[in-house]
């Protein structure tokens, strides 16, 4: 198994309450329930040690691996999450970044 970090900032004029509504009510209802997804949360940052977080959002994914998280976001499933998620994810601060656990 693998985790996915998927860190975005969110787009000028977006509010977090907007956002968290369209969250809760769409990418939360059908993100979780994919073939080769075993985990999907979302954090909102709230702030970091030094100066900024670069992030506002972060979601933690546990897939079956990066492949599988691949064939999920391009899937017909999640047309309708990934179309839009554009109307508040601001796409240039878009970082997805994966790994394992080290045992």
């Amino acid at each position: 198994m693998e985790k996915v970090f998927v860190m975005y900032r969110l787009k000028p004029g977006v509010s977090v309450e907007e956002y968290r509504k369209w969250s809760v009510s769409l990418d939360q209802k059908v993100t979780p329930f994919q073939p080769g997804v075993h985990r999907f949360e979302v954090y909102e940052i709230k702030g970091a040690e030094k100066g900024e977080s670069p992030y506002m959002i972060i979601e933690d994914v546990d897939v079956d691996s990066w492949e599988a998280w691949q064939k999920v976001i391009t899937s017909d499933e999640m047309k309708e999450v990934v179309k839009t998620w554009n109307d508040y994810g601001d796409e240039s601060t878009l970082k997805m970044i994966y790994g394992e656990k080290i045992k």
